[in-house]
């Protein structure tokens, strides 16, 4: 008898115009998603490999990096790599590439074809994490309304049915009604994208997998959400209801995120950045002159104090230039973290752990240069050192300042020989976490999700039972 209670439901469900209308829309959208998804990699992968290009070519024909050269022109690229994870979502806020000079850490964040004000972008992260919320929100806020309108609800309980039972036959048929609407269409996304851009990886489908099946308790939330409006007395009033909530996910907890995260992690402008900086350089050179060292002119080339106060400013500036990338990145994150309230976010920020993009392999990116220049400085003054002529100088001017002391002392500042280890300063090897870790953290963001399935199940088992059905 269950079981036809159970069939019963998912048959009026198939048959149902509204899950017809959203089965053929999700066949679009997923499809669609897949080719824009295509082009998107394919322009990304062009623009990774060009920049790749240009640093081998760089390279090639005894055109390799001087180590004089190095510090004042050459930075450090940490770079992401192009992957099928851009069906999925672009992060199109985060950037794909960091570089930063090798004197000191003054990072750059770059993105590839990003593109500024979009109210969305059509890719996976959208339908299943977003529009998917909304299906389900639509499909169940019926579930107990229609069943006693038609009073087959009282029906079924004269038989003997249980109104727990009935309410559980409700949300597996209504899950399993997500199953049927998002699989195929996502398969079939899928395998499109990975026929367009010849990016065919187990590794990758496995993740997808794990991001549909992660999807789930998200469903499930707006399952329960639908049928628990589904027992108010008053039908309109359900139906503003079921948009209010998406709407108040969707656009209301990210906007207040926005405007409690600029307040409580305030910026100032670029022109107070910039000044910040000119005045941190500036104070740095007058407290050298006041201290009796000409570092303006070649007097000080002699024994390095010229090189030493010079270092010294451009200290002093990155600490000011990092203080502004630092401000804007603490608010940034403190606007997505506000904005975690909202399911929608805690998905995507699951999403970013399974391919390790947005905030969370920033981190790791930042690491991997902060790294990345430690290393390749101990290893320029290491080879630095072995040349006798150089004065070992080790500041952003030292190549022009180079003209000037072969001028007046006959040599220079710095060694003019071939770094060993071009190949360093071109980086797109990430570590991120294990996986072991990974799984900790992915169910720690799962947690608050299924907390709330488990507040609506008894919230709705404890209303069904009080609803009059007569």
């Amino acid at each position: 008898m269950n079981q036809t209670l159970l069939l019963k439901d998912i048959r009026l469900m198939l048959k149902d115009l509204k899950f017809q209308i959203f089965f053929l829309i999700l066949i679009v959208l997923f499809i669609l998603s897949a080719i824009s998804s295509a082009v998107t990699y394919q322009n990304i992968s062009n623009d990774f490999q060009e920049e790749l290009n240009n640093f081998q070519n760089s390279l090639e024909g005894g055109t390799e990096p001087r180590l004089i050269s190095l510090l004042s022109a050459q930075n450090l690229l940490v770079i992401s790599p192009p992957s099928p994870a851009i069906l999925f979502s672009s992060y199109s806020s985060v950037p794909d590439w960091l570089n930063s000079r090798i004197t000191h850490f003054i990072f750059d964040l770059n993105k590839y074809g990003g593109t500024r004000n979009e109210v969305f972008r059509l890719n996976w992260y959208f339908i299943l994490g977003i529009l998917s919320g909304f299906i389900m929100l639509v499909m169940s806020f019926e579930a107990i309304s229609h069943e006693k309108r038609a009073g087959t609800l009282r029906l079924m309980s004269i038989y003997g049915f249980k109104r727990q039972t009935i309410l559980w036959f409700k949300y597996i048929s209504y899950m399993l009604l997500y199953l049927i609407i998002i699989l195929p269409p996502a398969l079939v996304s899928l395998i499109l994208f990975f026929a367009l851009t010849g990016t065919w990886s187990v590794t990758f489908m496995l993740k997808f997998l794990l991001i549909m099946l992660i999807s789930l308790p998200f469903a499930s939330f707006f399952v329960w959400l639908g049928i628990f409006v589904s027992m108010s007395k008053n039908y309109r009033n359900a139906i503003v209801t079921i948009v209010f909530i998406w709407l108040f996910f969707v656009v209301i907890v990210p906007q207040s995120a926005s405007i409690i995260g600029k307040h409580y992690s305030p910026i100032k402008t670029k022109n107070e950045y910039r000044e910040m900086q000119t005045k941190a350089q500036w104070d740095e050179y007058d407290r050298w002159i006041k201290e009796g060292y000409s570092i303006g002119s070649n007097a000080d080339l002699q024994d390095g104090v010229r090189a030493r106060g010079w270092y010294a400013m451009e200290e002093q500036r990155a600490i000011a230039k990092l203080l502004e990338i630092n401000e804007n990145l603490r608010q940034a994150k403190t606007i997505h973290s506000i904005g975690s309230v909202s399911p929608f976010v805690q998905f995507e920020k699951i999403s970013e752990i399974i391919f390790d993009k947005g905030f969370y392999v920033l981190d790791f990116m930042l690491e991997t240069t902060k790294r990345s220049i430690n290393q390749i400085t101990n290893l320029i003054r290491e080879q630095d050192n072995r040349d006798e002529n150089s004065l070992h100088l080790f500041y952003a001017n030292a190549e022009s300042d180079s003209g000037a002391a072969l001028h007046f002392l006959g040599k220079t500042t710095f060694s003019n020989e071939v770094f060993e280890y071009p190949n360093l300063l071109f980086v797109t090897d990430i570590k991120t976490d294990e996986n072991s870790i990974k799984v900790v953290k992915i169910l720690l963001r799962l947690l608050p999700i299924l907390i709330l399935n488990l507040l609506f199940i008894i919230v709705s088992v404890v209303r069904l039972e009080k609803l009059d059905i007569r």
